[in-house]
């Protein structure tokens, strides 16, 4: 089985590629335990290159533009690709700066990839919490009508009734997975909400001051890299009778304070000197998240068994151990 990750340079790629290599099978729509032979890493930046063959499983890279349909044409073509995942965008903030290129990368680039894969193909994509805002419930179920308040919102909403109505029509075979804020991404910080979020860790962890732009008791839904990772694979695995007429379900997440993430910070430092969360207001940014859902569920995801982190002491622990 040939399986493709796009956005596998970013560290859900990562974690998603690891857990694929120890899984070393997956399913397909006639047998329920496939070896994967080739596991193909896309993105516009070089990947890990931590990550080594297995045996009986081939590593390939691939390093170009989503935006670019000869790249995508070229992906699609070299050989039958039984199964993708599908985790690369272009993120909130760079969307609303960038429509255009945001369109072709979030959207367009979807509609070739389906074009060009076989009935056979199983499509996974990572959806987004972002498809929600305005006036929704505290806790927001899989019946909660997405309604998005940011450009890339809209494009998720778009491409989960993209990947709904090919897989209607036969073409794929695609299911969605809605995903909270997933932290902590190592490394140097980027311009992200998400990476904002994370920094009132992974900042103090590192011995740096930390400027927060949301109040201590925002709070918000979150889950380690590693259960997207896990989570993902097991809705690949799921039959298509027992999908959502939808194809779409919500990540059930973790809802926890920023205070509360600051306290298990200090409570998990060990011996590291930590460096201060420093509160300065900024608007936009709390706007957006309280536009966001606090509490995220699923019904149909929890019958699969599909779920997130028990605490997020785990996510810290997890996050730990990977700087390590």
């Amino acid at each position: 089985m040939r399986v493709v990750i796009t956005g596998a340079a970013g560290f859900i790629g990562h974690a998603l590629a690891s857990a694929l290599l120890d899984a070393s099978q997956l399913a397909n729509q006639t047998n329920p335990a496939q070896a994967i032979t080739e596991l193909v890493l896309v993105d516009r930046v070089s990947v890990d290159n931590s990550l080594k063959s297995r045996a009986g499983i081939t590593i390939i890279t691939k390093i170009g533009d989503l935006a670019d349909s000869a790249f995508i044409d070229e992906l699609m073509n070299e050989g039958q690709v039984q199964c993708i995942f599908h985790l690369a965008a272009s993120l909130t903030l760079d969307a609303e700066d960038h429509e255009e290129q945001a369109y072709l990368v979030n959207v367009e680039a979807t509609r070739r990839m389906i074009a060009k894969a076989s009935r056979s193909t199983r499509f996974i994509f990572a959806s987004s919490i972002a498809v929600f805002g305005g006036d929704i419930p505290d806790v927001v179920t899989d019946a909660v009508r997405a309604m998005p308040e940011t450009t890339y919102g809209t494009h998720k909403a778009i491409v989960e009734l993209m990947l709904a109505d090919a897989s209607r029509k036969g073409l794929i075979d695609a299911r969605s997975l809605r995903l909270p804020i997933v932290l902590i991404r190592p490394g140097a910080s980027a311009p992200t909400i998400s990476d904002r979020i994370a920094a009132i860790v992974r900042e103090p962890l590192s011995g740096r001051d930390v400027v927060c732009g949301i109040t201590a008791d925002t709070r918000i839904p979150v889950a380690s890299a590693q259960a997207v990772a896990r989570a993902l694979i097991q809705l690949q695995k799921v039959p298509e009778s027992q999908l959502p007429q939808s194809r779409v379900m919500n990540l059930p997440s973790l809802t926890v304070s920023v205070a509360a993430m600051e306290a298990a910070t200090i409570r998990l430092a060990g011996k590291r000197t930590l460096g201060r969360v420093r509160y300065e207001a900024d608007n936009n940014l709390q706007q957006i998240i309280d536009g966001w859902p606090t509490v995220f569920t699923s019904t149909a995801a929890s019958n699969l068994g599909i779920c997130s982190d028990g605490s997020f002491d785990d996510i810290i622990k997890n996050y730990l151990a990977d700087i390590h």
